[in-house]
């Protein structure tokens, strides 16, 4: 309805003439597209609370899987290898590499990590990067 404003006409209805056809008149046409020009405002707004309402049930189902991964400072950790881009690449090789200290936390789910000898790692490394590493 908001793209279009009418209903599409088929055209055998117009070779062919059909009870809608016969019964069109063009004065009444005119004042129901004026009163639809007054309701569109109010169409806009409906349309826009359902989108509103499917964004938030598409994420609250989305949340329900999602486990954020949250460390506290000098916490131990793995570093997963494909994100550091160092270390023994291929089919057999470790998938995580550590341990490491978080040495701070920079932001929601942001950490800056040092080696077990006090050593910082120069990048900032995003929770999704990194699982616990219990002893």
């Amino acid at each position: 309805m908001l793209a279009y404003g009418v209903e599409a006409v088929v055209p055998v209805e117009i070779s062919h003439s059909s009870p809608r056809i016969q019964a069109y008149n063009v004065e009444e046409n005119m004042e129901g597209q004026r009163l639809a020009l007054d309701l569109i405002d109010e169409v806009r707004d409906a349309a826009h609370a359902k989108i509103v309402e499917y964004q938030k049930k598409a994420s609250f189902y989305y949340n329900l899987r999602v486990k954020e991964r949250f460390f506290k400072q000098r916490e131990l950790v793995l570093r997963n290898v494909e994100a550091s881009g160092v270390g023994q690449k291929g089919k057999l090789a470790p998938n995580w590499e550590g341990p490491y200290k978080v040495r701070s936390v920079q932001g929601r789910g942001t950490y800056k990590l040092e080696t077990m000898e006090g050593e910082e790692i120069p990048w900032i490394w995003h929770a999704q990067n990194l699982k616990a590493y219990y002893l």
